[in-house]
């Protein structure tokens, strides 16, 4: 007797798909900001129009007493001289009294009127901005792996009994 047995060959096929982890850090930004801070320094000006501060005022005083003073001082040396030179002459009963009519004929003083300050005010501006960056970005990690292949040999048994 002939007995042929055939086996088949098998293969197993096993398949892990890949894997991928992946963290994402977001990009930060931070801003800071400073301002807007604007400066406007009209002392000046003011001082112009005669509106300053008490200093620029108590100065401007000052000044104008100071010069007075001198003018006052002046005028009265002046006639003082006049009377000491035109003493011995005819008619200088006359001298205080031509003094004094000089004096009320004086001129009247000229007005200066002016609608703004010449001097324009001082303006500083100040704005700034800090930026603070951190990058974001990806991390990958994978893992891949071969597939797991088992084979089993198929194979043919002939088997002759007599």
């Amino acid at each position: 007797m002939l007995q042929i047995t055939s086996t088949y060959s098998t293969m197993d096929l096993e398949i892990y798909w890949p894997r991928a982890d992946i963290e994402q850090r977001v990009s930060r930004v931070q801003i800071r900001t400073f301002g807007p801070k604007i400066e406007i320094d009209q002392s000046q000006s003011r001082n112009e129009l005669g509106i300053g501060g008490f200093e620029y005022y108590s100065h401007q005083v000052r000044d104008a007493a100071y010069q007075k003073t001198i003018a006052a001082i002046r005028t009265m040396a002046a006639a003082g001289d006049e009377v000491v030179q035109r003493a011995g002459h005819f008619r200088e009963e006359m001298i205080l009294a031509e003094q004094a009519r000089r004096g009320m004929e004086a001129q009247i003083p000229e007005l200066n009127i002016r609608a703004a300050p010449t001097t324009r005010p001082q303006i500083s501006f100040d704005y700034r901005q800090e930026i603070s960056w951190n990058q974001g970005g990806v991390n990958i990690t994978h893992q891949v792996r071969p597939p797991k292949i088992t084979w089993t040999q198929g194979g043919v048994k002939v088997d002759v009994r007599g």
